[in-house]
């Protein structure tokens, strides 16, 4: 049975464009009476993008099917049986490590699996193509970040979504842990002043994202969405950068929050309000040792998948994604169109794209290949 999703679809478009605007109405129920999968067998799933700048073969992956000849423990109820990479072999190279069968298209896993995970990166301007068939089909998809390089993209895969009764993860290890989930318990209802956080980082749309992400769960989601973006750096492909964030209380209140782009560190938040002195601190660990070397930061996000395919609770809502890939966009139109000055939610064009290669990246053909198999 499909999700019954109680969203009016043109509720989450206009008012997540809006300027300063939250998506509220209509979110999806988080909760479901009954198991939409038996428990009583794995769920089959099916993997795309595994292999090129993938979260899928060294940190997803060993955590649902034990490689062979590896110490890895199955943390999840969950069995890949099937994968897809734009580059045949290398799709063949992860099918030996993890014992599942290679399709010959990115489509060729349906009636064949249960849910649809997505580690890579490149893939991403072109996952309006690839997930449409397993939206369209009511499947559970998790589409890796970035969800989309422009806006009308993102557009599409959530009116999939809405309109087949599908789910989606957007998932970032810095949003999906516990610190981070206390931090939005704790901010909301606050007065908060303002904040200031970090996350590692190589470049934007890679890292930076992880550290949008972690924002618009602690602070937005909290009950202050993000109403303008400023991003300002020496270049977009390496640090140091800092994004100044402007929310909006329920009030209509504003304050600011900054998040710098640095090495050397995973995600730390501090929130200031009148009575924190110095500011609340919610820091992200990568877990000392087994098996918390595996549960703080890579587990949560199979876990919520495995919950969302299972019952239909989406961790966000799709008001959420939209709102935090607008947000994604909005650092970027900043540092790229207006030399960091802050750029309002609504004034990013619907139809502007953000680039996909990566100077640091510039041997990588990925791209090129989607290119040629889906047009730019």
């Amino acid at each position: 049975m499909k999700n019954q999703h109680n969203l009016n679809r043109r509720d989450f478009i206009t008012t997540a464009v809006t300027a300063g605007a939250a998506a509220t109405t209509g979110a999806i129920s988080a909760a479901a009476d009954a198991p939409q999968h038996d428990a009583s067998r794995p769920l089959r799933i099916g993997c795309l993008n595994v292999a090129s700048y993938s979260h899928l073969p060294g940190q997803w992956a060993p955590l649902i099917n034990p490689r062979k000849g590896k110490q890895d423990t199955p943390f999840t109820g969950m069995d890949i049986t099937h994968c897809w990479e734009i580059e045949r072999s290398k799709a063949e190279e992860f099918a030996a490590l993890y014992g599942c069968e290679v399709v010959d298209d990115f489509d060729g896993m349906l009636g064949k699996v249960d849910g649809i995970i997505s580690g890579g990166y490149y893939n991403h301007p072109w996952n309006h193509i690839i997930h449409e068939p397993y939206l369209e089909a009511g499947l559970p998809n998790l589409i890796n970040r970035p969800f989309a390089n422009s806006l009308s993209k993102a557009k599409k895969l959530l009116d999939a979504a809405n309109s087949n009764g599908a789910t989606i993860l957007c998932p970032s290890s810095m949003e999906l842990n516990d610190a981070i989930y206390r931090a939005s318990a704790w901010a909301r209802n606050k007065n908060i002043i303002c904040y200031n956080a970090t996350n590692s980082f190589d470049d934007y749309p890679t890292h930076g994202v992880h550290g949008v992400y972690m924002i618009c769960k602690a602070i937005a989601q909290a009950g202050f969405p993000v109403v303008s973006v400023g991003y300002q750096a020496r270049n977009w492909h390496s640090p140091p950068g800092i994004l100044t964030c402007e929310h909006e209380d329920k009030n209509g209140r504003r304050f600011f929050g900054s998040l710098h782009q640095v090495n050397g560190s995973w995600a730390t938040l501090s929130i200031h309000t009148p009575e924190e002195y110095g500011g609340k601190d919610f820091n992200v660990y990568t877990g000392t040792d087994y098996p918390f070397n595996k549960t703080e930061i890579w587990a949560p996000t199979i876990w919520a998948f495995q919950r969302m395919a299972m019952f239909g609770d989406m961790p966000q809502t799709l008001d959420d994604i939209y709102h935090k890939t607008n947000v994604f966009l909005a650092g970027w139109y900043s540092v790229l169109e207006r030399g960091g000055q802050p750029v309002k939610l609504g004034e990013v064009p619907e139809d502007w794209e953000s680039p996909v290669a990566l100077p640091s990246r510039a041997q990588d053909k990925t791209v090129a290949l989607f290119r040629a198999k889906f047009g730019a």
